[in-house]
């Protein structure tokens, strides 16, 4: 079977080659591109965000030193400050030293006195929280711990307990404490302490200490103002991962993840890319810096922690400027690639033409080399090449060779078909006068039989038992004639089949009953193995019956001496339907094998040599194939192979 024939297939190849060929190179640029261009925006992003985040953390803690230095101012004043604590802790000296043996009375005393602070004191207090709006409470106490003044009537009169108090006594000369961000009731807020020790004049020693608890909006009007974009933000961290200042979420909504916080928690201002930045993003780019503070601080400031400015951005809005360029990049770059595709298409057109004319050419050729002449016309001549293929490069050089082997195919061709004639006219004589010569042989015999045992009746009277056997010899050799006419009109006339749909097991069932009416199989076990829902196969039956009948006899000729007969339906290993004939006679020499099926071919004594040549044209006539496995002394297998007629190409 010719294959079909491939319309625009070179163009199609050419067009494909070119989408590869920008395709491909196309996606490595990109990925170049992207991988180039991501780093590039890393690294410009990254130093960004680093920038923001020291100068972000420099004035938190230049917010924060303001206060301490405004603490410090505080507590230098002399009418309102330093001189009411002093007094304070006479009053409690002496108090303590009037009554030594009952401390408690002595802290009364020294409570009531507290409690009788100067108004003055508290109103200049007021007023000098006033000034910045940010204070939610201003207290004195003296070194003793007792308040001196405050802004707040409810605080209770003794702070020794409390930290902000005895960090600032025990301060070392030039630190200051500082508390961290924490919720306060009475501000509704989230404030922070600073304290400060007062210092006596002489001895440099603190007599006193003052505290200033901030609202966080000194620290928030820092952070609030940093937006990137639409997702970037700033935010204050501690070194426990405890977002203390953000704008997005709440402190307790989200921690810092510790791998992250490793990271970030160094000396130094940094970036880098978090695989989780605590807000959802993965890979996005964060800036950290940490805030480092003018004044020497107390180790129990800010809880023992470090704050931290940090400032991160969604990923997806940090690499929308890359991945909107590479969309962008990526449909010129494709587009042009189409286009380069498509033009190349056009352009292969122009070399696809010629060759679909030479094509053309060779394709009449073709029809023109395999198709016979009428009757007893003269061989048709190739007609003359049309060449349009002339574009002075390889393809002309191959129409100029077509055309001349157009040529010498011309003049074989009227040198063939002539020898043509005369050797069917041979080969004709020859199969005639073989098949003269077979029949002629097969005829001698049985006619001289026929002849002697007609000279015996005609010579005499002969008895009656002479007479029958004499009969039983005519009839024999005339149905060995008419088997052997039989044989060859078969292989003569080829009777086209009346195909028909049916059952496997039941062609080989009718076969197996005419065989056995015959007679000679008594000494023969047959076994039948049928397989089950076998598909139907579509053939002549009475032609595929006379094929499996010629096997059978050949079985039963086999086995003179006795042996088994399988029959067998199933299904092949392809799908196709299988009938086979097993015998387990004499088998068949392996060089006898490849010629079983030539005509006139047979080892026996008698017989035409056609019964396997009419077998096989039999079933390849109905579409199927024979297929004979035998072993000398071990018997033959004949398969038949018919398609199912559910079998589709």
């Amino acid at each position: 079977m010719r294959p079909a024939r491939r319309a625009g297939g070179l163009q199609r190849k050419l067009f494909v080659a070119l989408l590869i060929v920008g395709i491909v190179p196309g996606i490595a640029a990109l990925w170049t591109t992207y991988y180039f261009s991501t780093a590039s925006l890393k690294q410009a992003i990254g130093e960004s965000f680093q920038e923001i985040a020291r100068s972000t953390a420099i004035r938190l803690a230049t917010a924060v030193d303001n206060e301490i230095d405004r603490a410090i101012r505080l507590a230098l004043v002399p009418v309102h400050v330093r001189q009411p604590v002093m007094r304070a802790n006479e009053r409690a000296n002496r108090t303590f030293e009037a009554a030594p043996r009952n401390p408690s009375s002595a802290a009364s005393k020294r409570g009531e006195d507290t409690s009788s602070s100067t108004a003055a004191t508290v109103r200049y207090l007021k007023e000098w929280a006033r000034e910045s709006g940010h204070y939610v409470r201003v207290t004195v106490a003296d070194q003793q711990g007792a308040v001196v003044a405050s802004t707040d009537p409810l605080l209770p009169p003794q702070q020794t307990e409390q930290v902000w108090w005895r960090e600032a006594m025990r301060a070392v000369p030039g630190t200051y404490y500082i508390s961290s961000l924490g919720p306060d009731a009475q501000a509704n807020d989230m404030t922070f302490q600073v304290a400060v020790p007062i210092l006596d004049d002489v001895q440099g020693t603190p007599i006193g200490a003052v505290e200033l608890v901030i609202r966080r909006n000194v620290l928030t009007q820092m952070i609030l103002p940093i937006h990137i974009g639409n997702t970037g933000h700033g935010m204050l961290l501690d070194t426990q991962g405890t977002p203390l200042i953000c704008p997005v979420l709440p402190p307790t909504a989200h921690l810092i993840p510790h791998t992250l916080l490793s990271r970030l928690t160094m000396d130094h201002p940094l970036w880098l890319v978090a695989e989780d930045d605590a807000h959802g993003g993965r890979a996005a780019i964060v800036g950290a810096a940490p805030v480092r503070f003018s004044h020497q601080l107390t180790a129990s400031s800010l809880g023992g922690d470090r704050w931290y400015a940090f400032i991160r951005q969604a990923p997806e809005e940090t690499y929308a400027p890359i991945y909107s360029l590479l969309v962008t990049v990526g449909m010129i770059g494709f587009g042009l690639v189409f286009v380069l595709s498509a033009f190349g298409f056009v352009v292969g057109y122009r070399f696809v033409k010629p060759l679909k004319t030479l094509q053309r050419e060779a394709e009449g050729l073709r029809h023109t080399l395999t198709m016979p002449p009428q009757g007893g016309s003269r061989p048709h001549i190739i007609p003359t090449l049309r060449v349009d293929a002339r574009k002075g490069d390889e393809i002309e050089d191959l129409a100029t060779s077509f055309a001349a082997m157009r040529e010498v195919l011309e003049e074989n061709l009227r040198t063939i078909r002539s020898q043509q004639h005369e050797l069917i006219r041979q080969e004709k004589l020859a199969s005639v006068g073989q098949l003269l010569a077979a029949l002629a042989h097969d005829l001698r015999n049985p006619l001289g039989v026929i002849r002697s045992s007609a000279q015996v009746v005609l010579d005499g009277p002969p008895e009656e038992r002479i007479r029958q056997e004499m009969a039983r010899y005519i009839i024999d050799e005339v149905d060995k004639l008419s088997h052997r006419i039989h044989d060859f009109l078969r292989y003569a006339r080829q009777k086209p089949p009346d195909q028909q749909v049916v059952a496997a097991e039941e062609v080989m069932r009718a076969a197996q009953r005419q065989w056995e009416a015959q007679g000679g199989h008594e000494h023969i076990r047959v076994e039948q193995r049928f397989g089950q829902n076998l598909h139907s196969i579509r053939v002549d039956p009475e032609q595929v019956k006379e094929a499996l009948m010629n096997l059978l006899i050949n079985a039963r000729e086999a086995m003179l001496e006795g042996g088994t007969l399988t029959l067998t339906t199933r299904r092949g290993t392809q799908g196709d339907v299988e009938l086979e004939v097993t015998d387990s006679g004499s088998g068949i020499a392996a060089d006898h094998l490849s010629r079983i099926f030539e005509p006139f071919f047979t080892t026996k004594e008698y017989g035409t040599g056609l019964g396997l040549t009419n077998v096989k044209r039999l079933v390849e006539d109905n579409g199927g194939s024979l297929a004979v496995t035998s072993r000398l002394g071990e018997g033959t297998s004949c398969t038949l192979r018919f398609r199912p007629v559910t079998w589709s190409p």
